[in-house]
């Protein structure tokens, strides 16, 4: 799984959690445990990454996030 397709999935949990609380849900709290479980597993494989692909400033008081500094790695 790549790294947009772990947001896209983090997004539709964080979507299913919100249906869940409202009362509307469209998936269980179970099947919704079950898709952080695979999510979280998805990500091991980033754990002992650097985050040296962007670089985190701020200008005039807002961060941002720019890739123009960002190096590759070895």
């Amino acid at each position: 799984m790549t790294k947009l397709q772990i947001i896209a999935k983090l997004w539709s949990a964080v979507y299913d959690l919100v249906f869940l609380v409202k009362g509307t849900p469209t998936k269980t709290l179970e099947q919704i445990e079950s898709d952080l479980d695979v999510i979280e597993y998805a990500c091991r494989k980033y754990v002992d990454c650097d985050d040296d692909e962007i670089a985190i400033g701020s200008e005039g008081g807002v961060a941002y996030a720019g890739t123009s500094t960002a190096r590759k790695a070895d």
